[in-house]
């Protein structure tokens, strides 16, 4: 999702339909920001479109089960158009201020945004080394993959990024892998890459 809101939109074939995976959703405002949200449907892809409905799932931050959607049953609408997707769905599930309607632009393959997860970038970049360049007030890191800097990155963990305990200023210079950071992390800022 473009914006000031940040989403992800999976889309996964599952037999004669497709699995929609959204999560995101919420501005970012520091400690006044609403939890991200998520929710998966499935739903058969006609002409462009895709039209699911809600079904249950254990999430990363909000779980919803089949009693859940009986007694608020939702759909999430998708239609495609080259490289973006818009959203629409009825799904009230969300925190006040966070919402998974809007447009969604596909992302190049290793492209590096605001609202990723360390957990997909390890996926998407799984050689990628990091650099930690200073650490106050927030760390920033530098991405590299293949001797290039594909960019410097902040991350919402305010200097405990780092999944062994210490604190990033702790470790400024040092070169670690993805492992070494926390998985749930988000990039909160980019900045340009420079070679």
């Amino acid at each position: 999702m473009s914006g000031q809101r940040r989403g992800l939109l999976t889309l996964t074939p599952k037999g004669d339909t497709w699995r929609v995976s959204l999560s995101g959703g919420a501005l970012s405002d520091g400690a006044a920001t609403a939890a991200d949200c998520e929710l998966e449907a499935e739903g058969a892809l006609k002409d462009g479109r895709i039209e699911a409905r809600v079904v249950p799932f254990e999430g990363t931050n909000i779980s919803l089960s089949a009693a859940d959607l009986a007694a608020r049953p939702a759909t999430a609408r998708v239609t495609l158009n080259a490289e973006t997707a818009s959203v629409s769905t009825d799904f009230q599930g969300c925190g006040v201020g966070a919402d998974l309607s809007g447009r969604y632009v596909r992302q190049a393959p290793g492209a590096i945004s605001e609202g990723d997860r360390v957990a997909d970038l390890s996926a998407a970049l799984p050689d990628a080394r990091l650099t930690i360049l200073d650490g106050y007030p927030w760390a920033r890191f530098a991405i590299e993959r293949g001797g290039k800097r594909l960019a410097v990155v902040q991350f919402d963990g305010e200097n405990e990024e780092l999944a062994d305990g210490r604190n990033s200023q702790q470790a400024i210079g040092a070169q670690v892998g993805w492992s070494a950071l926390k998985p749930a992390l988000r990039v909160v800022k980019v900045e340009g890459a420079a070679s």
